[in-house]
């Protein structure tokens, strides 16, 4: 049975028709993760570092090879550098863990746990450079909710790097883990078809 990211989950959730299926046939053709093909993987562990041991954050600028990370890295950090300003920020471990339903995992890894200025707050970075929409943000919100099961004083977070925001929740919709998890179903199903597909045509699925 599959294990996908959240972006991964979220960005099926969010969409509908072929656009659902072209997506499954993306995930299964892609394989197994490999960081050397992760674009923000290196920004994400320099932020990690900046909290956790204060290590400059413009470390990850230093020695870029890739023209389109020369060209995207510095404005992320120079956003990400406004969103902390002269905040009072302390880091703590975020918690992890996946969200599951009938053989899908998702795997929630929120990637900053993070006290500020008193409030604590489980963070998810987002990178694009096209603000999160309400309905990608309710996902998000109602998957880490649902599997991390945070205590009551801290609040599920996604920070917006381009626009240098911290976005918290609106009061979540109950009806959404019914539909996430019909989402779920319909995952499964054009996953199995796949897999069904490439059986018989002789191709081993990833």
């Amino acid at each position: 049975m599959p294990t996908i990211s959240l972006t991964d989950f979220v960005d099926f959730a969010i969409t509908a028709g072929p656009s659902q299926l072209a997506k499954v046939k993306e995930i299964s053709a892609r394989g197994k993760y490999d960081p050397k093909f992760d674009f923000w993987k290196p920004l994400r562990a320099g932020i990690r570092g900046l909290h956790q041991d204060g290590t400059k954050l413009d470390s990850v600028l230093e020695g870029l090879k890739d023209a389109k990370k020369i060209k995207r890295y510095p404005v992320a950090v120079k956003a990400y550098k406004k969103f902390v300003g002269k905040k009072t920020i302390q880091w703590f471990r975020p918690p992890s863990q996946p969200w599951i339903y009938e053989g899908l995992t998702v795997r929630v890894n929120p990637e900053l746990g993070l006290e500020i200025d008193g409030q604590k707050y489980v963070a998810k970075l987002y990178f694009k450079d096209e603000r999160p929409t309400k309905q990608r943000l309710k996902v998000v919100f109602e998957l880490m909710r649902s599997s991390l099961r945070l205590d009551e004083g801290t609040i599920p977070a996604v920070i917006d790097v381009a626009s240098s925001r911290l976005i918290p929740p609106k009061p979540l919709d109950g009806d959404l883990t019914v539909l996430l998890q019909a989402q779920a179903l319909a995952f499964l199903h054009m996953w199995k078809s796949i897999a069904g597909s490439a059986t018989a045509a002789g191709t081993p699925m990833r």
